[in-house]
């Protein structure tokens, strides 16, 4: 059916056309230390996008018919000058995840228990805030190249954020849970994650922060894929990458021959995201950011590829129906090593452990900072007391720069990631990173 409508497209002068057709169900859980939310809701809509005399032309539909595809193309002015990659025929239909079987008077009676449990974590919690979310999504893409893409997809998430106070000492403590196979309250030991919420309260409580300078660290996975997902994937997104530190430097070495890091549609961990074809009907590849320290590829929608004169990667993302095609991350992760864990502590007489973050930004320079939730001193390579009030600050290129050592191990994390007013679900890890040396300090959100 969406076949005659391209076609009309077509007979109107675009030399390309696709259609986009989703449909979303979803549930939402929000349980404060004082009041509770339960919200449910549908979605479904049409986008055609065309290309006419170069043109982009967009129209957003809870409808499709000739009149919608004759707005699109009517939408198409100026003096863009847009090339585009095109695809050979392609039809397929794919099915994401597994879905959450749960009704929600169990969910409820679930979020109703964790919140009690949070609640009694620590007697110094003042609030907290617990979030639940679930959607199943049918999508359905069309384009003038004969590509058919049929997809359906189920994630579910669970965040909590904590609040404690004692005297003048205030604590944050997060953690973010995003699955596609099943309900993530079964997916992940719960009572494990909350023990970690309980340890890094009491360790910031009674950590002391640390004195500023430069010295050796070793970081966790999780704040890993933080400084990956930051310093590094939204760097090497293709829109940010043209006019960014990285676009002179492609083809160059900066960093040791172990250091290999990707993008990739789907990883075999409960984390992942998955994405086997991006919004623009275009299958997804690895893309091998930087390979055995040499800086190879950036990820691309349609426009950059063709841009770049690269082949594409299948990282054009939506949020919605409503949103059109952007440059983004899926599991952005740094490649294991091959040292064990006691080797990076082993030659640190004086450094820091960094076992977890929880905010931070970084600037299209490279320079950025991030804070820590929870961190360990090292002494003559033993991990001692904990810390608190603790940052880490530099330069992407100086840091990967300094990266001397990889352990075997590896750890993902999954959550959201906002650009340009649009929200995907994106992952980021790797293994243990040993840093010869970066600037530590007390840094306060």
């Amino acid at each position: 059916m969406m076949f005659k409508y391209i076609k009309r497209g077509e007979e109107l002068g675009a030399s390309f056309v696709d259609i986009r057709y989703e449909k979303t169900a979803s549930n939402e859980f929000t349980i404060t230390d004082d009041r509770k939310y339960v919200t449910s809701g549908n979605d479904e809509g049409y986008s055609i996008r065309i290309l006419y005399n170069r043109n982009w032309g967009f129209k957003v539909s809870d409808r499709i018919d000739n009149s919608t595809i004759e707005e699109a193309v009517n939408s198409a002015f100026g003096d863009e000058r847009v090339n585009i990659v095109y695809l050979p025929s392609k039809h397929d239909t794919i099915k994401i995840g597994k879905e959450v079987n749960k009704s929600k008077e169990e969910m409820s009676e679930d979020l109703n228990k964790i919140a009690k449990q949070i609640a009694n974590l620590h007697p110094s919690i003042r609030s907290y805030n617990l979030n639940y979310y679930d959607e199943t999504i049918h999508k359905e893409y069309y384009s003038s190249e004969d590509r058919e893409i049929i997809l359906d997809e189920n994630i579910s998430s669970l965040n909590i954020y904590v609040i404690a106070r004692e005297g003048d000492t205030i604590v944050e403590t997060a953690e973010n849970l995003t699955t596609h196979m099943g309900y993530v309250v079964d997916v992940f030991d719960i009572n494990e994650v909350l023990e970690k919420l309980s340890r890094r309260i009491e360790n910031q409580l009674r950590g002391k922060t640390p004195k500023a300078g430069e010295y050796p660290v070793v970081l966790a996975p999780e704040v890993v894929g933080v400084f990956l997902h930051e310093a590094i994937g939204h760097l090497s997104e293709a829109d940010v990458a043209i006019s960014g530190i990285l676009y002179e430097l492609r083809g160059k070495k900066i960093g040791e021959d172990f250091l290999n890091i990707s993008d990739v549609p789907s990883i075999d961990n409960p984390n992942s995201t998955i994405v086997y074809y991006d919004d623009e009907g275009v299958e997804g590849r690895e893309v091998k950011i930087i390979e055995k320290g040499v800086l190879k590829e950036f990820m691309t929608n349609r426009y950059y590829s063709a841009y770049l004169g690269e082949p594409p990667t299948g990282n054009g993302r939506t949020q919605s129906y409503n949103d059109f095609p952007l440059p983004r991350m899926r599991n952005v992760y740094m490649k294991p090593g091959n040292n064990t864990l006691s080797e990076l502590f082993e030659e640190i007489k004086e450094g820091y452990y960094l076992g977890s973050a929880i905010g931070g930004e970084t600037s299209s320079d490279g320079t950025f900072q991030f804070a820590i939730q929870e961190g360990y001193r090292i002494e003559n390579g033993e991990i001692k007391e904990p810390v608190r009030n603790i940052g880490f600050s530099g330069n992407t290129l100086t840091t990967l720069s300094m990266i001397d050592m990889l352990s075997k191990d590896f750890g993902m994390s999954a959550g959201y990631c906002e650009k340009n007013g649009q929200e995907v679900n994106v992952s980021e890890g790797g293994p243990h990173v040993r840093i010869k040396s970066l600037k530590v300090g007390g840094y306060v959100r």
